[in-house]
């Protein structure tokens, strides 16, 4: 898993905190965190660990599919993020997209998960032009939860 900067916004304030991500050894990983990513995803595979300030993040494939999970240090997800098809996306999205960035190629399709609810996270790109967008399951465009790259 690259190494790279994570944006996420700490919970309850808005704030954004960015972090630089450390890869981490499995034995490095407190035994809740490990606990409690083994209880949610039972099937994970090819899995790797990052440290991002105080908490963790894992990296890892349930059925060939590409996950990614925060967890604060007592084992509870702060989010998460999993790869999705075109045809799970929900409508309203595909029809905001299409009346507001037509021509844009749709790329890569994530849904997002945090506090209890699920978010979308595209990426467009025409002509070299990339776009990085976050909706609301009924197609609103949102600035918060940011992308997660």
């Amino acid at each position: 898993m690259k190494a790279a900067i994570i944006a996420f916004a700490l919970m309850g304030s808005g704030a954004f905190w960015a972090v630089n991500a450390q890869d981490l050894a499995e034995k490095d990983v407190p035994q809740a965190v490990k606990t409690a990513l083994a209880q949610k995803y039972a099937n994970a595979t090819d899995l790797d660990w990052e440290k991002s300030g105080s908490n963790y993040e894992a990296d890892f494939d349930v059925n060939k599919v590409d996950h990614t999970v925060i967890l604060d240090p007592s084992g509870k997800i702060v989010m998460a993020k999993r790869d999705i098809d075109k045809k799970d996306l929900p409508q309203t999205i595909n029809n905001a997209i299409a009346q507001k960035y037509k021509g844009m190629r749709l790329d890569d399709i994530e849904v997002v998960e945090r506090d209890g609810k699920s978010y979308y996270q595209v990426e467009l790109d025409e002509k070299g032009n990339d776009r990085h967008l976050v909706f609301s399951s009924d197609g609103n465009e949102v600035t918060e939860p940011t992308y997660w790259d």
